[in-house]
């Protein structure tokens, strides 16, 4: 059961990562296909400058979120950059629009955490270089995650509507309310409860993470002082429909060493 359960929870992370829709129920109770691209169920527009949040993109399409952790160095989840070359992404930084403003870069080197390509869908996290230094600000990596019903916060572009054609993924920036769940909400998903977080919503199932909003943070702390713990990763169900299970957040906190070895 283990076994299959991790590798149900690697695809879910592949689709996470490249927008690919989902099988859902509509208003009548077919089965249809949601809208490819980011998504954030239940959430609106931020309420306050993330100068540090990352849109990751691709031939300028925004593709995963991402956060600004040195002057050179943005983090996100490694399924987001899976047969990737530095070539092939782009990253625009610091503004609430992720078709303009901000500052943009490109990609020198990707780091894709060793754990991942060994051990299933543990260790999705990766730490990408620019091609030069930004001089925004970058967010701290928490000292440790906190424990079950602390509240967080996930922030990303996505979807208002989950339909196929029901219209376009929002240009500003969307947040919503979450808190740290029991690991075993995320159980069916393959969550490693030492390196991962379990994130639920604060309003039961209805607000949380999906397609194509991976690699994206997960924030403790209160407006002014954030702390980033989450890398946003995959679904916390077998079932890749969002909204009806918390979803699995990679540890941020669990991997700082290897994040301070990786900047130098």
């Amino acid at each position: 059961m283990r076994r299959t359960s991790a590798l149900l929870a690697v695809l879910t992370a592949a689709l996470l990562g490249h927008g690919v829709a989902p099988a859902v129920a509509g208003a009548s109770g077919e089965l249809i296909n949601s809208s490819p691209g980011t998504l954030v169920t239940g959430g609106h527009s931020a309420t306050e400058q993330y100068p540090w949040m990352a849109s990751l993109q691709r031939q300028g399409q925004h593709s995963c979120g991402g956060s600004l952790v040195a002057d050179q160095w943005v983090l996100t989840a490694a399924h987001c950059v899976q047969e990737a070359s530095p070539a092939d992404l782009g990253l625009r930084i610091g503004s609430p629009d992720h078709t303009r403003g901000g500052t943009e870069r490109g990609v020198s080197q990707i780091v894709v955490h060793p754990d991942y390509a060994t051990n299933g869908p543990n260790g999705d996290i990766a730490l990408l270089k620019l091609d030069r230094a930004t001089s925004q600000t970058p967010i701290r990596v928490a000292d440790s995650s906190g424990a079950t019903g602390t509240p967080s916060r996930i922030i990303g572009w996505g979807l208002t509507c989950p339909l196929r054609g029901c219209g376009q993924p929002p240009e500003q920036l969307q947040q919503i309310g979450t808190q740290v769940a029991a690991d075993a909400g995320c159980t069916l998903g393959g969550v490693d409860g030492p390196t991962e977080i379990c994130t639920g919503s604060q309003e039961l199932l209805l607000d949380n993470a999906c397609f194509g909003d991976s690699g994206g943070p997960q924030l403790e702390g209160s407006p002014g002082d954030w702390r980033l713990t989450g890398v946003t990763s995959r679904l916390g169900s077998v079932v890749p429909v969002c909204g009806t299970a918390p979803s699995i957040y990679t540890d941020a906190t669990a991997y700082r060493e290897w994040i301070g070895q990786t900047l130098g």
